[in-house]
């Protein structure tokens, strides 16, 4: 009887053996995978970070840009209405001719 548990305790031991080379494996095959994914988001967050204070700038010489377009649609709205008042008063103060007068 004392053989059968001195096997069980060997099975088990090289099990745990097993175990540890296994992980070990494991280990050192996704250590350079996960530094190389380390290195490529640093790198994707140096090219966020770029491209945020590219878009930044993009920005800051839009903003005259878009103040001359608002400045221009008030202006194209304030001319629109100047011809829209324009026509109604020449179509209220426009009369049809008189018919000619038989004398």
């Amino acid at each position: 009887m004392e053989w059968v548990i001195a096997l069980l305790g060997i099975g088990c031991v090289f099990f745990v053996l097993q175990v540890i080379v296994d992980y070990v494996r494991y280990k050192r095959a996704v250590e350079p995978k996960l530094e190389q994914m380390e290195a490529a988001k640093a790198d994707l967050k140096a090219r966020i970070a770029a491209a945020e204070g590219d878009l930044e700038e993009t920005r800051q010489a839009l903003d005259p840009a878009k103040e001359e377009v608002a400045r221009l649609e008030r202006e194209y709205h304030e001319i629109h209405e100047e011809i829209t008042a324009e026509l109604e008063k020449q179509r209220s103060s426009w009369r049809p001719p008189s018919p000619p007068s038989r004398a």
